[in-house]
């Protein structure tokens, strides 16, 4: 078998076949590397490896593999097969791996494109490498089928007709089944013939078990088919050799038969085991919060879609929510989903909302509490606004996170709704919507609260939010907020630096706790701890605080490393009592050593305190006469949760928000918030890069045609 193989691996160098199929290869990946990534910056090959397969491979696998039998046939040269010290078994393998090694030549060299694409930026390199996998699949898959052509037939031409006809058709088909009136042959039909689903698969992110069982076991049948194609030459019907041709008959049964079992085996393995996510963010695989909040579903949960199944699946963004609520359901036997058809059950959101109801909106309902939670699509979705053309861009998917939220919230009886308060009246500042959303996926509702005209803090505050207030507190607000804490209330106090502004009633409702806000601007001169480059103009950059995060703290869980730093802008200094007997500390960010207070006089001067650490973030807890406890947490600086400051940490300051929140909220339960998921980032590239990638991929072609050429040259003339 080994000598098959290194005599048919050197005859497609020894003539010009080899070298032009594997530059037909080449080629149209350059041409779709250059469309899909390089033009439009995709960070993936996803679409590059799909479209080389759909058109390098239709034509250059069968052109390839067209002579390996036909030629041999038409020139009477089959014969010495007969008579070969082998078996035809392993001689149709020795010529299947010269083929494989021959494409596995352009396929090696798409590896070179993760390395080079990730010096200009993030490369999913574990999802283009197993998609590259999935490309030689899928190539051994079509090369069989080729070889199976070239058995039946004198013509190469023909053999290679036939290829691309069966190649093509089993890439497109997979589209039009669907239209089929009969759902079961559909089935059957896609079960059977059916290639580009299976390299879809491979190719989206999702390392799917059977659709490797398919590529595998189909390669294995047609190189068996073309073994007992040649194998049929050797007799003519006959009484004396109709055993044998009814031994080959029996064994093609038998193969076919193995096929089906290992196919029909593979897609019975669950799909939490079957299904492997090869993508960076997770796209098709549930966190392992997602996870828990489907395990512990307890209720039986019907999420009602708006739409029918043929309006989900015309978009990746629809189609999208249906996968995630499909891996709900792997963990879950509680959760079921339906497609709800608006044109024919007009009326239908009525009998469990008053809220407007738009197709693709999604209604998840609990029977047992009978509470129905309303997810729009554009909850689903994380969309970005492109200021040239004032249209929204799908940027990420929020699915995940609004289906645990909804999950969790209609689960929730009438005594654990919990409800939040904002303090309003002093202009502070707003969340912006990632944070609450945070809030929204932690099942609390929330509302502004106008104390000085109210009565009191309401009963049925479980956490009053005091978010950088820019004017004093009146002297009732204080009383009424330290009634509240008396009750067991908790409070979550963010501010920062203010300059003159005087906060002295503000500084009171932290002194109840032990805590003093020194007022003054924290200085930071450990370059290790503060981000250099100014974020403002004229900003300090010594302000720009990259705190020591304490990491025994649950609130700062997966915050404070190198890849996830917190980012704390103009913060003031903290201090407290430890001597104090009724309540414990616990720092959360703090400073290095060489941190001082600076703070400015009336004539623009400023001066330094003595340096030492400084802290930024700390939580209080209280215990009250009645032996129950009372929380503050406390973070000093006014930008810590914002938007902005957030995206330079990528996204750290918002995972100790959402720990942070999560920590105060009085439930008997314990509820998860999950994160929006973002799509890769594009990545961009210099004219001079996409040149100088072009050029050198051309003198690759080049080399390897004029290498062939000489070869086929030095042979003609031999």
């Amino acid at each position: 078998m080994l000598a098959i193989f290194k005599r048919e691996f050197k005859s497609y160098f020894q003539t010009l076949v080899g070298p032009i199929a594997i530059d037909i290869i080449l080629v149209f990946g350059l041409l779709f590397f250059w469309i899909y990534n390089l033009m439009n910056g995709y960070s993936d090959l996803a679409n590059t490896l799909y479209s080389m397969c759909m058109y390098g491979f239709t034509f250059a696998i069968p052109v390839l593999s067209m002579r390996c039998f036909a030629d041999e046939k038409r020139n009477k040269s089959d014969q010495l097969l007969f008579t070969a010290p082998v078996s035809i078994g392993q001689i149709v393998i020795g010529k299947f791996l010269a083929l494989a090694a021959v494409v596995a030549i352009p396929v090696a060299l798409l590896c070179v494109l993760p390395p080079i694409m990730g010096i200009f930026g993030t490369v999913p390199y574990k999802w283009d490498y197993v998609m590259i996998l999935g490309v030689l699949l899928y190539a051994l898959m079509i090369i069989a089928i080729s070889m199976f052509m070239s058995s039946l037939t004198e013509s190469a031409t023909i053999a290679a007709v036939f290829s691309i006809l069966v190649t093509f058709l089993g890439m497109v088909l997979g589209s039009f089944y669907s239209n089929i009136g009969n759902e079961k042959v559909a089935t059957v039909l896609s079960a059977v013939y059916d290639f580009g689903s299976r390299l879809i698969t491979l190719l989206n992110g999702s390392f799917d078990i059977t659709a490797v069982a398919y590529m595998l076991t189909v390669t294995a049948l047609f190189l068996f088919l073309t073994t007992q194609s040649i194998q049929k030459r050797r007799y003519t019907v006959s009484k004396e050799n109709a055993s044998v041709g009814m031994y080959s008959a029996i064994m093609t049964v038998v193969m076919v038969v193995v096929v089906v079992f290992v196919n029909l085996a593979a897609s019975q393995i669950p799909e939490k085991y079957r299904i492997i996510d090869v993508t960076n963010n997770g796209a098709y695989s549930l966190t392992d919060a997602a996870k828990e909040v489907a395990s512990s579903t307890s209720d039986e949960i019907s999420i009602y879609l708006m739409g029918t199944q043929e309006q989900y699946e015309a978009y990746t963004y629809t189609e999208t929510i249906v996968d995630n609520i499909k891996m709900f359901q792997r963990y879950s036997g509680k959760i079921s989903y339906e497609f709800i058809d608006l044109e024919t059950r007009p009326n239908f959101a009525q009998d469990y909302t008053t809220d407007t109801v738009s197709t693709y909106d999604a209604i998840v309902y609990d029977k047992s509490t009978n509470r129905t939670k309303v997810i729009a699509l554009e909850d689903f979705l994380v969309l970005e606004t492109d200021y040239q053309t004032y249209q929204q861009n799908i940027t990420g998917y929020d699915v995940e996170g609004e289906l645990a939220q909804a999950i969790q919230y209609v689960q929730l009886s009438e005594d654990k709704l919990v409800k939040a308060y904002t303090l309003t009246g002093h202009n502070e500042t707003a969340f912006e919507t990632s944070f609450t959303d945070v809030i929204a996926k932690a099942n609390v509702s929330t509302e502004d609260l106008t104390l000085y005209t109210a009565d009191a803090v309401p009963d049925d505050c479980s956490l009053l939010i005091i978010n950088f207030p820019q004017t004093d507190l009146k002297a009732d607000e204080v009383d009424k907020i330290k009634s509240y804490i008396d009750k067991g209330g908790n409070i979550l106090a963010i501010f920062g630096y203010v300059g003159d502004a005087d906060m002295t009633n503000f500084n009171t409702v932290l002194a109840y706790y032990g805590i003093t806000n020194s007022a003054q601007l924290v200085y930071e001169e450990d370059s290790e701890h503060y981000y250099a480059y100014p974020l403002t103009n004229g900003g300090l950059a010594n302000g720009q605080l990259l705190p020591v995060v304490n990491s025994s703290s649950k609130i700062t869980e997966g915050v404070g490393s190198i890849n996830a730093p917190i980012l704390a802008v103009y913060a003031t200094g903290l201090s407290y009592n430890a001597e104090a007997t009724d309540t414990t500390y616990t720092e959360i960010l703090t400073t290095s050593d060489q941190a001082s207070l600076l703070s400015f006089a009336a004539d623009g001067s400023y001066q330094f305190s003595d340096k030492g650490t400084q802290v930024v973030g700390l939580e209080a807890d209280k215990t009250l006469a009645d032996g129950t406890t009372s929380t503050c947490i406390v973070y000093s600086s006014c930008n810590i949760f914002n938007e902005t400051v957030d995206t330079w940490t990528g996204g750290a300051n918002l995972t100790l928000f959402s720990n942070t929140f999560t920590s105060m909220i009085a439930l008997d339960s314990t509820f998860v918030s999950i994160p929006a998921e973002y799509m890769n980032t594009s990545i961009s590239y210099s004219t001079k890069a996409m040149s100088t990638i072009k050029i050198v991929w051309w003198i690759i072609i080049i080399a390897i045609l004029v290498s062939g050429i000489v070869v086929f040259a030095k042979r003609r003339h031999m």
